[in-house]
């Protein structure tokens, strides 16, 4: 197996993270070849022995027209985020004889979306999954007049599932944690590390369950994008919870996030007192539930973890006012003791004063 050279290429669009779920993803605009794909991702299932057909839409978002030509290739998962990687087809992939496109070459006119049509033709004998990726890519023999021919490519994932009586669907959780034991404020980030351990690939869904004592507060859409965990490999989601005041948020410039020299985005903490009542301290539990299809029922998996919130500064700050406030309030006290105690003294002095007056003897 080959793997494409991602330089040589230039493949964008790659879904950027979104690997079995997201948003379409444009490419970048190196050599002004800006194409953008919807939607990402295409998911089939059939028996074997059928034909099955799906629309693929793509759009030219430059300023001129572009030559298109529709290629195949092949993908896999790298890593645990979800970013797909991309590979050659091998004379091994009979598979890539199955599909055909109609149009597989045309002229993509600026703002225009176009439509391709993808026929697979299944085998009787194919079974279980095939993981495709439709690129297109310029065509340099459609290249209009006075356009710049430089390499770029995009590509929409199609996961093809061929049903089998061999099919084993199966997911495990590995862990699910909190990014950090203590918080200040939200967000908190929840990381859940799915593996399947079949030879089907699996979109899990579910919640994610917050309660601080007795009592429920949040209740998280787990993978709403609809991501898939590939046989045999981990997958790794975050779901954030930012729903409290104040919370930390990223800063942006032109919808841009700004990042630090470790390449996290830099945050700044906002305080919308409309949200107010959504001040969150103390402990809270989260519990996962995650669902997925055996091929004949919903199996639930379930996991939980613990966490703090406790905003420190601004408790430390409380502390230091109570502390003045309180130091104030003492000082006035011992001052007004202090001189009750002199006015009473004076008073008896003079108390004593007019007595020994009173007892000196008259001439």
């Amino acid at each position: 197996m080959k793997r494409l050279a991602w330089g040589s290429l230039a493949l964008i669009g790659l879904v950027a993270g979104l690997l079995f779920g997201g948003q379409a993803h444009a490419a970048a605009p190196r050599g002004g070849f800006n194409i953008i794909t919807s939607p990402l991702p295409i998911k089939l299932s059939t028996p074997p022995g059928r034909t099955v057909t799906t629309e693929l839409r793509m759009k030219n978002q430059g300023t001129s027209a572009e030559g298109i030509k529709v290629g195949l290739m092949k993908f896999g998962a790298t890593g645990e985020n979800g970013v797909p990687d991309l590979f050659n087809l091998s004379p091994k992939d009979t598979y890539a004889s199955w599909v055909s496109f109609s149009p597989s070459r045309f002229v993509a006119q600026p703002g225009v979306w176009q439509t391709v049509k993808m026929t697979i033709n299944v085998p009787a004998d194919a079974g279980l999954g095939y993981y495709l990726a439709v690129t297109f890519s310029r065509d340099a023999t459609l290249d209009q007049k006075g356009a710049t021919n430089l390499n770029g490519s995009v590509a929409t994932l199609v996961l093809l599932n061929v049903e089998s009586a061999n099919e084993k669907r199966q997911l495990q959780i590995v862990s699910f944690t909190a990014d950090h034991n203590l918080f200040e404020y939200l967000p908190v980030n929840f990381n859940i590390r799915l593996h399947n351990p079949g030879n089907i690939y699996i979109a899990p869904a579910g919640n994610i369950f917050i309660n601080r004592g007795g009592k429920q507060v949040a209740v998280l859409v787990f993978n709403p994008a609809g991501g898939s965990v590939l046989p045999a490999s981990n997958r790794l989601y975050t779901q954030p919870w930012s729903d409290g005041f104040p919370v930390f948020k990223p800063i942006s410039v032109n919808h841009k996030p700004i990042t630090d020299g470790k390449g996290k985005p830099k945050m700044s903490l906002k305080w919308n007192f409309a949200d107010l009542n959504k001040f969150r301290f103390g402990h809270y539990t989260a519990k996962l539930l995650v669902v997925y299809n055996n091929g004949q029922e919903d199996v639930p998996l379930q996991a939980s973890v613990s966490f703090w919130v406790l905003p420190w500064k601004l408790m430390l700050l409380i502390l230091i006012i109570l502390a003045v406030v309180g130091y104030g309030i003492w000082s006035l006290l011992r001052s007004g003791v202090a001189k009750t105690r002199k006015g009473a003294a004076r008073v008896q002095q003079l108390r004593s004063n007019r007595g020994s007056k009173n007892d000196k003897p008259q001439s």
